[in-house]
């Protein structure tokens, strides 16, 4: 019931928005609430390459990968059921669109993670996943859902700056090596396939409720693995051997990561531009690298703090705008605020 009262919570918060934007724009609270649930995924998903990792000790990427994708499924479909609220229905237009955007955003972009994570260090992997913020930008900008200004650009550049320092000098996992070229391949995948998820599904945010969306997304995507438990055929035995340790790593992987962490991407979706929104990827590599240096044991060094404030004024830069009094060409001066890029049609004015 807990799961359930923090879903419908999303649900009823990514209502606000719609509410908002017909009396002018998202509310001061509506917006903050957006950007402390950002936070949160970007620390779930760091935290979910170091829960991977420890799990791929005891089973390979292919279970891990079916296991997290059914029980998140599970969840959904338990949630949407019981809360009356059942799965979109996508009209038919819309359908093959659906369809894209959970093999993007579900099979392809969690597999990719999953085989990436037995070849390189979570480290590396969480690193990796920064490239995702540049993808959404410029995929953005060639189909025109939004105007790349030289304040986002500045925002996206100061967070690469701070991804480079934690990369080069974060930790002693943080760098790049040729012998994990396919590793590195193989998880590059992973987040050039969440930025075309994430521009591609902006549209369609207008007319489905995110919780369900990413309900429904999720089950299709998991949809073609399933004939994988036909060649695993002990998996649910091992699983029922699982230690408490083992529990909160697939816990960390499937509710916090992926269920609620795609729910609340949809809802900050729904009010924030493709760029603002995906520039919180680049904290994905400090919470990772500091969760591995408290659950693992690595050190925490004074250039990963450093990358890490970095990354999140680049966080701040690429998501205020200005505000104040309105100019003759209706564009608004002085004070700066946090921007809802999405309400005035994912432009940043």
């Amino acid at each position: 019931m807990g799961r359930g009262r923090v879903l419908g919570a999303a649900t009823e918060s990514a209502r606000a928005p719609e509410e908002g934007r017909e009396s002018g724009g998202p509310s001061a609270r509506t917006l903050l609430l957006v950007h402390l649930s950002l936070l949160f995924v970007a620390l779930s998903w760091g935290s979910n390459f170091v829960s991977m990792k420890y799990l791929l000790h005891r089973l390979d990427a292919a279970e891990v990968l079916l296991l997290r994708l059914t029980l998140a499924s599970l969840c959904y479909a338990a949630f949407l059921l019981l809360s009356g609220r059942g799965f979109a229905r996508a009209s038919r237009a819309d359908r093959g669109q659906v369809v894209l955007m959970a093999l993007l955003g579900v099979t392809i972009n969690t597999a990719a993670v999953a085989f990436g994570a037995q070849l390189i260090p979570a480290a590396v992997g969480s690193l990796i996943v920064t490239g995702n913020p540049i993808f959404t930008a410029v995929i953005a900008r060639v189909l025109g859902q939004e105007t790349l200004t030289q304040r986002k650009a500045a925002g996206i550049a100061v967070a690469f700056c701070g991804f480079l320092v934690v990369l080069l000098y974060g930790g002693p996992e943080a760098q790049f090596s040729v012998r994990n070229a396919l590793g590195i391949g193989i998880t590059l995948i992973g987040p050039l396939a969440w930025a075309l998820y994430t521009v591609f599904s902006k549209p369609l945010l207008a007319r489905y409720e995110p919780v369900q969306f990413a309900g429904t997304l999720t089950i299709i995507g998991t949809i073609p693995l399933l004939p994988l438990f036909l060649a695993r055929p002990g998996l649910v035995q091992e699983v029922t051997r699982f230690g408490p340790a083992d529990w909160l790593a697939l816990t960390t992987m499937v509710v916090f990561a992926l269920v609620l962490g795609y729910a609340f991407w949809y809802r900050g979706l729904r009010v924030l531009s493709p760029t603002q929104i995906a520039i919180y990827i680049y904290l994905v590599p400090v919470f990772g690298t500091l969760e591995a240096g408290l659950l693992l044991g690595e050190r925490i060094t004074a250039y990963l703090l450093l990358g890490g404030a970095l990354i999140l004024l680049g966080v701040i830069v690429t998501n205020t705008a200005p505000r104040g009094p309105v100019g003759h060409d209706g564009r608004s001066r002085g004070r700066r605020t946090i921007d809802a890029g999405a309400s005035r049609g994912g432009h940043d004015e």
